[in-house]
Parts: C-alpha cells; structure tokens; sequence
C-alpha cells in the first residue's frame, strides 16, 4: 500500500458521505506531528513503513523522519529490520505476513523518541467477486454517468468490514498520428514509437469503506466504488480499473470512517486540521503526543476489469467527440529544402510532423499543433503488459 493514509488527506470528496461543507484552511494553526504509515501484506516483497512529519499549508511538501530504528516483530519473536532506502521510507528485506499472526512496528527516532503500535493480525481476505459497471445517460443532468461497483463475499463471515482502492487505466487516441519526428536541422526520421496511441491512469482519492456488522452474512453487494461523468473521454475506447480489497479491524475501520470525515474539510496529511485522527502508533516517550497515520497488516485482494463503450450501448452511451477543434486546422506545409530553417521556430510554437506530401526533393512535411497528434503529456505511449 503506497501513500494511501497520505493520499486521502489530500481528498475534497469521498465516498461514504454527500456533505461537503468548507473550511477556512487559513485559519489552521501549524503543529509538527509525526505520520506513521505501514502496512505488512502476505505478498513476498520488501514490505514498506513510510515516516514523515506534517508540514506548513503553504508548503504542504514530505517532510521525512530520517535515519530511525524501524523494526517490525511478529506473535512468534521474528523481527524484520526496516532499513532507509529514501528519505522517510524504509522497506525490509522479502518476506510475506502470515494470515492469523500479529505484527507489531516498533520506531526510534534520533533524538531518542520511541513509538510502537499495537499487535496486529494479519487478517484473510475473501476475494473480490464480480466488478460490473452501469450507464444512465439521465444522470449529471442529462449528461450521463457511469458507476462502478462490485461484490464481495466471506462464508466464514469473519472479515465484516472492508475497504478498497483502486487504479483506472485508459486508453487515448489523438485525431491524428505524428508519423515524423524531427531531430535538428535537416533530420527527419520515421518514429520508433508512435506518441497519437497512449494509455493514461488514475488512482483513488477517496475513502471508499463498506460493512455488514449486525447483518446475518458476510455478503457485500452493489458496493460503489467509482463514479465517472459520461462526458469523460476515459470511456472512449478501453477502459480498465484494478481493484484492491482490505478487510480491517472494527477499529481499524473506525479510524478509516473518522478519516473521511475530517476530510470533508480541505487540506492534507501535511497539515494539522481540526479534529485531526489520531492513528494506532502512540509514543512511548510522551503519551500525550499526537501520532498521525496507521499501522496495519492484511491480506491484499486484487481484481481487474475492462470496459468498452459496447458495454454500454443498450443503455445509450455514445462515445464523446475528442479534440473536434483539430479538424479545423489546416496543416502547415514546410518545403524539404526549408526544414533547417523554418522548423526550429514551429517546434518552439509547439507544432509536429503530422505526415509528409509529395517524393523528393520536392516533398512537403505537413505540420500540426502538437495537442492534436501527441498525447503523451496525458500518459504513456508504452502500451501496458496487462492492457488486453
């Protein structure tokens, strides 16, 4: 779990409430207090503990505890030394937890300091079942709306509350290719790899929490876990989200549900707002310190799912038109003999080689503004090793 506490300090919105009332950030006094962030997985890689301290609203930037004693100890006495490998993060050497066994952080900071967590189990997780999406064209007044939400299930009825995260991946189209790449001078090459096709991606930033304490089973259903307007273009051709799956504590739930509701107010995990929540890491040193962040140690359950707009089309979603101003554009056309001359400038006005006209030496390179037929500034025009 990479920054998520961090993360979802930085959230506006969230998910378990509609309520978003507005808070006067300037009016919010700066106090120094350590973040806490680790969570042990039974994947075998370098588990992670990230330590930090809050910084100032203007600066709002990660301020690392650095060179500290991190180790984490299980219920059976093994410790696992954390060891700096950046600034504020320290990582182990592979392991994976157990399901069932406790894991304890224990932190020494330079100055003396000492903080620890509780015991924590290793709780197993259920799975993930389906992840399915919807479309009504009615909703966001009448510009339409996908929702995405999934199912999960425990027979044992032992997990009761959950939390997720999530990763979307989409798929970009430029109107139009930019088949040249221009080097200096009179150097036009073929691209390698063309920049009109690019894959983009988001991740959550809100607190997306689910329970069934007090009900009969274990049986989350129609859980929402994303909303997307239909105007996106992120729908437009292929669209993928990765699901991760926590299964928490009831207390561990508790700090996650008051966590949103703080953060119905602006600001971050770098600011101390009001009623700021206190995590499970408590200093050994001084009892009346404010901890921030959370320890915790779980299985990790993961599901991906892809979407098209033929999932949707019954429903009477139309893919939206994508950079329609770029068929407007009449392309530039700079003569073969003029490249050394004329193109330093149109690079610097932010123009490419869309194609070229005509054999040589009287060919004719065609130009247009690089918005319309490059969309790496909006992803990566490596294709993903999962993307189908």
């Amino acid at each position: 779990m990479k920054s998520s506490v961090r993360r979802y300090y930085l959230v506006l919105l969230f998910s378990i409430t509609s309520c978003v009332q507005p808070y006067n950030i300037s009016d919010v006094t700066y106090k120094d207090e350590l973040i806490v962030e680790g969570y042990i997985t039974t994947e075998v890689k370098q588990q992670q503990v990230t330590i930090s301290h809050t910084s100032r609203i203007a600066e709002q930037k990660f301020v690392p505890e650095q060179s500290a004693t991190v180790t984490v100890t299980s219920g059976q006495g093994e410790k696992f030394v954390m060891n700096e490998t950046a600034p504020g993060i320290y990582r182990s050497k592979a392991f994976g937890g157990t399901v069932g066994q406790t894991y304890t952080l224990s932190i020494t900071t330079t100055a003396g300091k000492q903080y620890a967590s509780p015991p924590m189990e290793l709780k197993k997780n259920p799975g993930i079942g389906n992840i399915y999406a919807t479309y009504s064209p009615a909703l966001l007044n009448g510009d339409g709306e996908f929702q995405i939400y999934l199912d999960s299930e425990d027979p044992e009825k032992k997990s009761r509350y959950y939390r997720w995260e999530y990763k979307e991946t989409f798929e970009i189209k430029n109107p139009f290719p930019s088949d040249f790449d221009w080097l200096g001078g009179s150097n036009v090459v073929f691209r390698d790899v063309p920049v009109d096709r690019c894959w983009g991606n988001d991740s959550s930033k809100s607190v997306v929490l689910g329970n069934t304490k007090g009900l009969d089973g274990d049986k989350i259903t129609g859980q929402r876990i994303q909303v997307i307007p239909g105007y996106s273009y992120v729908m437009r051709i292929k669209y993928s989200i990765l699901v991760r799956q926590y299964v928490l504590s009831e207390a561990t739930y508790n700090y996650w549900n008051s966590l949103a509701d703080v953060n119905q107010t602006q600001g971050t995990l770098f600011d101390h707002q009001p009623g700021t929540v206190k995590g499970n890491v408590t200093s050994l040193s001084d009892p009346t310190e404010v901890v921030l962040g959370y320890f915790d140690a779980g299985e990790v359950a993961t599901k991906r799912q892809f979407f098209t707009p033929a999932n949707f089309s019954k429903s009477g979603y139309v893919p939206p038109k994508y950079l329609t101003s770029c068929f407007n554009y009449v392309p530039i056309e700079v003569p073969e003999d003029k490249v050394p001359i004329l193109m330093p400038q149109y690079y610097k006005d932010g123009y490419l080689i869309t194609n070229s006209v005509g054999a040589y030496p009287n060919a004719k390179l065609l130009l247009l503004p690089k918005y319309c037929c490059d969309c790496t500034n909006l992803g990566s025009n490596i294709k993903p090793s999962f993307w189908q």
